[in-house]
């Protein structure tokens, strides 16, 4: 190739005619059509005419005859009919040279215009071949079916795109107008976008539709465009979306409830009836749950505590629908805003919970103790009760002192746990924040404070029964689900403590190994027991339900229900979904308390100083039980233990974004 001559290529997707001016090597210098000047490789040459122009020509000149010649070309291009070239060489083969496709067309020999024109015409469709460096490959008619769908459907979107892009904006702008046809996809669009993120299956596009309306910066447009359409609540519960937890309860699932609560109990005969006790349950104020209750008498001289647990295994079979939801839900959630039941309330609230002055199927655990409280022996059984008092947590600690019954109890309670103290748990009775709403539609908060009598001694009587519902299970050698802890990895503290002195109890927390759950029998250090699992609540957790019908089988048959390998396949399922829901109910929380602290005006809190890295503080908000961070302020320092005054410096709820500084 040489100067003069005059080469076309693609620059951009247009055409470009040009005249090379110089020759580098593998490159070529070149005058564009457009008064460019440009450096290009020889493998972008689509086509060249040897029929030289004169470099040394004016450059004006130069511009106007390759803008004649390319406008020319253009003009052939226009005249072709691409489909009846397709159509006359349907069987014909699949490539063809450019030189011959320009013959057939025109009916006559091809020259340089006409070459190129087919270059431009070939490339212009894009339907009926594809335009390769040396031929033209024919599209089969499979093909070109494939491709009109493709440009209705691109078609489509970018109509989609003008319309809802249109109309988003006029939404964000408080303005309503009748909704495209594309309004279904739309919001399909902005509700995965704002459940699931970057993740969302088309996010891209969606990106796409918020740009068109302008308000790509935020990520939490989508979400606010739906609140702003009233498709999305302003407090919608997006993880609950995000993770796929269950809200509703299947057809299938609600039927079988029904008829379970139509039952009589057909089992009397085996049931040991327990009705004569004076049996209690101790919960916190507005339970409806009632999954156990407590029961204390003596038997010669030994103490007999009775624990009872609402007989959910005894009524509900395996692998049936409902059971199947229950496994798949894993545990009751319990939210500020919301109450999400494992099993449907009908059940859970009515039919098993264990609700004063009716006769109820349970599952008892009997333990005889000395005075002293040492375990002398038990035994679990199916049984008949009735509950005789429904006491919230509160009335447990006014009468304490006054009631005979509450007062044995409280001090078996304290009994059990100086001798797990001795065995080596560590107890850490820090409170727990609880965050709440009103009927009113206010947001409270408030500490669960675990030393105060009800909480503590119902607490007890619940972690003996666990305890003795995993060693029953042991010494018969059944499979069982243990929990288990491994010790600290630095112990602070000994003995009892009611963590009136935060700093240390706060501390210890750093060096406590994870809960976990498996099948080999190990020791649990926080409990300071050799074996621990989970009975007492099987309305509200399906391992308590497991453990429950594992118990009850051996009791009943002699053997257990689960084998070893069914049991760990369960746990695998059920410790996935646990996690997820405790995720949900913490960051649910947090969310609320966010919402809260917006609320409470510009006050401040008092803070105990935890750590301290180079660029922060870890601080403690006692009225909240919360952790935080604070930063370190020049020409301010802090020291472990110290307390403080600190601000809410920004809360935004639904970012999760919560700092404080100081006051």
């Amino acid at each position: 190739m040489e100067p003069g001559w005059v080469v076309e290529f693609l620059d951009n997707r247009n055409f470009l005619t040009a005249l090379v001016t110089r020759v580098k090597g593998s490159k070529l210098l070149v005058l564009s059509e457009n008064d460019r000047e440009m450096a290009i490789s020889q493998g972008r040459i689509l086509s060249q005419n040897n029929s030289s122009l004169n470099p040394t020509h004016p450059r004006n000149d130069l511009v106007k005859k390759l803008s004649d010649i390319s406008r020319h070309r253009q003009e052939l291009a226009d005249q072709l009919n691409i489909k009846e070239l397709w159509e006359l060489l349907d069987g014909e083969g699949e490539e063809f040279p450019y030189n011959d496709l320009a013959e057939l067309a025109w009916d006559g020999p091809a020259d340089n215009d006409r070459r190129a024109a087919i270059y431009r015409a070939i490339f212009a469709d894009g339907l009926y071949f594809k335009m390769r460096p040396e031929f033209a490959q024919r599209h089969d008619a499979e093909r070109v079916d494939q491709i009109e769908t493709e440009r209705l459907r691109d078609a489509e979107r970018e109509r989609e795109l003008k319309d809802g892009g249109a109309w988003l904006q006029c939404i964000w702008e408080d303005d309503y107008p009748e909704p495209p046809d594309c309004r279904n996809h739309v919001l399909d669009i902005l509700r995965d976008m704002a459940i699931h993120g970057n993740d969302a299956s088309e996010y891209k596009w969606g990106r796409k539709l918020l740009e068109q309306a302008g308000l790509a910066g935020d990520p939490l447009n989508p979400f606010n465009l739906l609140v702003k359409m009233g498709e999305m609540n302003p407090h919608e519960n997006l993880d609950l979306l995000r993770f796929g937890l269950s809200t509703e309860f299947p057809a299938s699932v609600l039927e079988q409830t029904e008829c379970l609560c139509k039952q009589e109990i057909t089992d009397i005969a085996i049931r040991r009836d327990l009705t004569d006790l004076d049996i209690m349950t101790a919960d916190s104020g507005g339970a409806r749950d009632f999954d156990d209750a407590v029961s204390i008498r003596d038997v010669g001289d030994h103490i007999e505590l009775g624990v009872h647990i609402a007989d959910v295994a005894g009524l509900l079979e395996p692998d049936s629908p409902l059971d199947i939801e229950a496994r798949q839900r894993t545990t009751s959630l319990y939210m500020p805003d919301r109450r999400v039941p494992m099993l449907p309330e009908i059940l859970s609230e009515e039919c098993l919970s264990l609700k004063a002055d009716e006769v109820r199927p349970a599952f008892s655990l009997l333990i005889q103790l000395t005075p002293e409280g040492e375990v002398i022996d038990y035994e679990f059984m199916p049984s008949l009760i009735q509950v005789r008092h429904q006491l919230s947590y509160q009335e447990v600690d006014a009468g304490v002192e006054t009631n005979l019954t509450l007062s044995r109890m409280f001090r078996l309670s304290k009994q059990l746990k100086q001798r797990r103290l001795d065995a080596g748990a560590l107890v850490l009775p820090l409170p727990k924040l609880n965050v709440f709403i009103t009927p009113e539609g206010e947001i409270g908060v408030s500490l669960t404070i675990w030393e105060n009598p009800g909480r503590s001694m119902i607490g007890e009587f619940m972690i003996l029964a666990n305890h003795l519902a995993a060693d029953f299970l042991t010494k018969n050698g059944a499979p069982c689900l243990y929990r288990s802890q491994n010790s600290p990895s630095q112990r602070l503290i000994e003995g009892d403590t009611n963590c009136a002195d935060l700093l240390p109890c706060l501390q210890q927390r750093r060096f406590l190994n994870r809960v976990s759950w498996g099948t080999e029998a190990l020791r649990h250090s926080g409990m300071g027991l050799e074996t621990y699992t989970n009975l007492t609540s099987p309305l509200r957790r399906y391992i308590d339900l497991i453990i429950q019908r594992q118990v009850r089988s051996l009791v009943a048959t002699g053997k257990p229900l689960y084998d070893a390998e069914t049991l760990s396949a369960m746990l695998s399922e059920v410790n996935d979904m646990l996690r997820k829901a405790m995720l949900v109910m913490n960051i649910r929380r947090r969310y609320w308390l966010q919402m809260y602290l917006n609320g409470a005006g510009k006050r401040d809190y008092e803070a105990l100083v935890l750590d301290r890295t180079p660029h922060r503080y870890r601080i403690y908000l006692p009225e909240l039980a919360l952790d935080a961070d604070l930063p370190v302020i020049r020409g301010r320092d802090l020291a472990v233990g110290d307390k403080v005054m600190v601000k809410v410096h920004k809360a935004r709820p639904r970012e999760d974004i919560l700092k404080f500084t100081l006051a």
